[in-house]
């Protein structure tokens, strides 16, 4: 360990100003609001004036033409490469831009580690989409307020390969080799644990947005030290299966397919001891190693006991093949939930057969957040109405608690950073409203989402539904 970064604790690598990236970079989307960092819920008395806030105000006048500006950027995205400026687009984009000041002090480094391939691939992209935007809507505005200097994001982004020990490597080697002062996970317990043991091994703060909290809680009983999990608490998520099944009408029996992963296991219990509470009843349980491809023989038992519901805890090529061997053996249940592989591009891998499928979801428009719909609608052409742009949200909003962690430090020393984001309290962001507890979980509220075409409309609760459950579900008709 050599050089310091800004404060007591000594790190081995210095910060840069370059940005490593392994894939295209969507420009930014904006609250609607005008401001790109997450409003505190304080009193005002309470809040200190800073450069920053005073910006914010500035920006508050020109939210139509940052918002242009996202559109614009979106729109003309090539795919490939990294994106070009959209504010020539706009005289009036461009002027309100020329009013904030560039940052100028030494560049942040986050870094973050994403499955861009591998089985869990089909998340990558919207999460690092998340990130990326967020990262430029804040150094547009002027960078970052770290103790009176105006300071640049620079955000590295390594490919883990959906590997568990990949995850390791490239965790080291963003705090050892890019210099990242804070990390910011991407989905899963078996991602996000390794994520986090490597946090907690060089005290360096790590935020993750997209894995269930309990099971990400569990595998550290000691509690995690600089590590923090922002997502649904499983008891509810679990809860949603049976509340959402019960919009129509059904026999209460269940079936589950649970994979040997830490979240099948940790799921299948939970899945067990909900359902009498919600007047189900488990009548059998098939378990297998990620990555089966035949699931006949567990088909077959299945559609013997007659259960209305399934519900699966599996990767999505897992659940591709599930779904074909439903199909061919005409086991058409009421509900059929492939959780973890159908929340994201189910309707592309498993085609036709995704229809009805349903899952649980994490972001509705009135949920309490501030700025959601912006970043929703100016991303939902390139990653669809559902819940890859929820992941989307999700991603940005680590983005705002770890920059509003930062900013009210007063230092990029991990250690400053690690205390701030602890005291993270009704945090405004484009995901919710977070708290950070003592148990370094921040809890946000679950729905249910069903495939219906290319989109994922909410179904439940009914107070957010946005359409009707179909059932029984079409994709499996025999």
């Amino acid at each position: 360990m050599c050089s310091t970064v800004d404060g007591s604790r000594t790190k081995a690598h210095r910060t840069t100003s370059t940005t490593q990236t392994v894939s295209p970079r969507p420009i930014s989307a904006r609250p609607t609001d005008g401001s790109l960092h997450p409003r505190r819920r304080d009193p005002p008395a309470a809040r200190k004036v800073t450069p920053m806030n005073r910006r914010k105000s500035l920006l508050a006048v020109s939210a139509g033409a940052a918002l242009a500006m996202t559109l614009a950027a979106c729109g003309g995205s090539s795919g490939g490469g990294t994106s070009s400026s959209a504010a020539a687009s706009s005289d009036s984009a461009s002027a309100s831009a020329s009013e904030t000041t560039a940052p100028v002090g030494e560049p942040i480094v986050l870094g973050t580690s994403l499955p861009l391939t591998g089985p869990l691939g089909v998340f990558g992209p919207p999460i690092q989409a998340g990130y990326e935007q967020a990262v430029k809507a804040i150094n547009d505005a002027g960078g970052v307020d770290v103790g009176g200097t105006m300071r640049p994001l620079s955000l590295v982004v390594k490919d883990n390969k959906s590997d568990p020990t990949v995850v390791t490597s490239t965790t080291k080697s963003l705090i050892t080799d890019d210099g990242a002062v804070a990390l910011l996970g991407s989905v899963t317990p078996p991602l996000t644990i390794p994520f986090s043991v490597v946090a907690d091994q060089e005290q360096i703060p790590a935020l993750s947005g997209l894995t269930p909290t309990l099971a990400w809680k569990g595998a550290n009983t000691a509690g995690w030290k600089y590590a923090y999990d922002v997502f649904i608490d499983e008891v509810e998520q679990t809860a949603v299966n049976f509340q959402a099944s019960d919009l129509v009408e059904n026999n209460k029996k269940v079936y589950l397919f649970m994979d040997t992963e830490e979240d099948g296991k940790a799921m299948g219990a939970l899945w067990e001891a909900q359902a009498g509470k919600y007047g189900y009843t488990i009548v059998g349980r098939s378990d297998f190693p990620p990555g089966t491809t035949d699931f006949s023989q567990f088909v077959q038992k299945a559609k013997a006991t007659g259960a209305d519901v399934v519900i699966a805890q599996v990767i999505p090529p897992d659940a591709v093949a599930l779904w074909k061997s439903m199909k061919a053996l005409k086991y058409q249940p009421k509900t059929a939930w492939p959780e973890k592989a159908g929340v994201v591009g189910f309707n592309q891998s498993a085609g036709p057969l995704a229809e009805g499928a349903s899952t649980f979801g994490w972001w509705a428009p009135k949920n309490g957040n501030v700025g959601g719909e912006a970043v929703y609608d100016a991303n939902k052409a390139q990653f669809g109405e559902g819940l890859a742009t929820a992941a989307v949200i999700s991603s940005y909003a680590m983005v705002q608690v770890m920059v509003d962690a930062i900013s009210r430090a007063g230092s990029t020393d991990p250690d400053a950073i690690n205390k701030a984001l602890g005291e993270t309290k009704d945090l405004a962001t484009v995901l919710a409203v977070i708290t950070l507890g003592a148990d370094h979980r921040g809890v946000i509220p679950a729905n249910a989402v069903q495939w219906q075409g290319a989109a994922q409309p909410i179904v439940w609760p009914a107070d957010q539904a946005t359409a009707t459950m179909l059932a029984p579900v079409p994709g499996l008709a025999p």
